[in-house]
């Protein structure tokens, strides 16, 4: 759905028109449950840091780099993003580094080079996406594991609406250097299509989904939590053709296949049980 938004639509314009939705839908659920959405005065600070590196970062980049490569390439290069938590974590929150880890680490290293290397023939539009797109993941891997590290005593859905809504200022205050064109002539020429890719990342693909992943985000440790995202890859590829006609080549299922089995070696772990959450 991002690769048919950003056919119609510039990267950063797309995400400003989406993100303030989901961010104040989410404030709203949390009013309407009864929760309470104040933010400690001492919050502010690492929400702003939590906002910037799981929402500014990952939205903004990997935008631009859907927008140069097909969406199935994009979803494995996107979703290394458990691996990049998983080195975060070492590095932000003392985490160990197991021999597991460091076998993870190097499966998915070698999926991304299979992709990468398969690029590095072009000059220009398809290597500047796979750099995007790597970018964009190694900032919601930081920004997942910095959630772990600083507790925010807030409601799961609260912290998730605040954190759309702060990311999405940066975005909205880029898009128009990016992207000249009025907002009316953008939105005019919209086709249905165009439409869809905008509703759907407003619920499902962003009210929904970002409450969800921020839930199991705060409420695992981030090893359980990411092995969630083992299937989106597959999904990604799989959504390419079906809805875009994407024909993936063998680089994609090489590196599909090393991805995905890094993210098992690296988050599961027989018998662990989750923390319940707080």
């Amino acid at each position: 759905m991002m690769k048919i938004g950003v056919a119609e639509i510039a990267p950063l314009t797309f995400r400003a028109l989406t993100l303030p939705f989901a961010g104040i839908g989410l404030l709203g659920i949390a009013l309407a449950q009864r929760q309470s959405i104040r933010v400690p005065r001492a919050l502010w600070r690492p929400l702003g840091w939590l906002s910037l590196f799981n929402i500014a970062g990952w939205n903004g980049f990997v935008m631009f780099g859907v927008q140069h490569l097909p969406a199935g390439r994009s979803a494995i290069l996107g979703y290394t993003m458990p691996l990049w938590a998983t080195l975060c974590a070492v590095i932000v929150a003392g985490e160990r580094l197991t021999v597991r880890r460091v076998v993870g680490l190097a499966l998915g290293m070698a999926g991304m080079l299979v992709l990468i290397g398969d690029e590095m023939h072009l000059l220009g539009g398809a290597l500047f996406g796979v750099a995007m797109i790597l970018i964009a993941a190694l900032s919601w891997g930081l920004g997942t594991a910095l959630l772990r590290r600083w507790p925010m005593p807030m409601s799961p859905v609260a912290l998730t609406g605040w954190m759309i809504v702060l990311g999405w200022i940066p975005m909205a205050l880029l898009a128009p250097v990016f992207d000249p064109t009025p907002l009316p002539t953008e939105l005019a020429r919209l086709s249905w299509r165009g439409w869809s890719a905008l509703a759907y990342n407003i619920l499902p693909g962003g009210l929904l989904a970002n409450w969800a992943w921020f839930t199991l985000a705060r409420s695992l440790p981030v090893s359980l939590s990411s092995l969630l995202s083992l299937p989106i890859p597959v999904a990604g590829v799989f959504a390419g053709m079906a809805f875009l006609g994407e024909r993936p080549g063998p680089s994609e299922w090489v590196a599909l296949v090393f991805v995905v089995t890094a993210l098992f070696v690296v988050m599961f772990h027989r018998g662990a049980a989750p923390q319940p959450a707080r």
